[in-house]
């Protein structure tokens, strides 16, 4: 609750130093609590909706590209993380966002420097690119075994079933 606390300061100030007191309590969580995973997806989740409902702005970008350099960094110094944050599908919706937001950030920048025709050509070119490249490489990732595939407790968010019914240890806890 507190890293959401600070999260939401972040949010609403759009400094430098409450994104990093929120990848700080962050790190706690990620040290603390097996289920830090669930922080890291809900944070980007949240841009995401900002960005779909036009919301998104400077003091956002700020906040999350703090949040997820300064916490991926800190997270990846505990031992059982590892490079899960980068190579585990569980961390992509935080890597998405965080790839989104730069893309974002960047398409701001050319539409107020470049006229109006110019930036909708190079944006209808950029956009067809950008997603041709992330789908080959996405693709070329999973394939070679660099990203693991989604796993069961991925799954799980989507149908609460499934773990019941294609996880033995779960099945056989839920018995008792």
């Amino acid at each position: 609750l507190f890293t959401y606390y600070l999260w939401i300061k972040a949010v609403k100030t759009g400094t430098i130093f409450w994104s990093a007191m929120s990848a700080l309590a962050y790190f706690y969580m990620v040290s603390s609590w097996g289920g830090y995973v669930f922080l890291i997806n809900l944070i980007p989740l949240h841009v995401l909706a900002l960005m779909i409902t036009g919301r998104f702005s400077h003091r956002i970008y700020i906040a999350y590209s703090t949040l997820y350099c300064v916490g991926t960094i800190l997270s990846m110094q505990i031992s059982f993380v590892g490079f899960q944050p980068i190579q585990s599908s569980e961390h992509m919706l935080a890597l998405g966002t965080f790839g989104l937001c730069q893309i974002h950030a960047f398409v701001d920048y050319l539409r107020s420097r470049i006229p109006k025709d110019h930036f909708d050509l190079l944006f209808k070119t950029l956009v067809s690119s950008v997603l041709t490249v992330v789908f080959v490489v996405g693709t070329l990732l999973t394939l070679t075994g660099k990203v693991s595939p989604w796993t069961g407790r991925f799954y799980s968010l989507l149908d609460p079933s499934y773990a019941k019914n294609h996880i033995p240890i779960i099945a056989s806890v839920s018995e008792h």
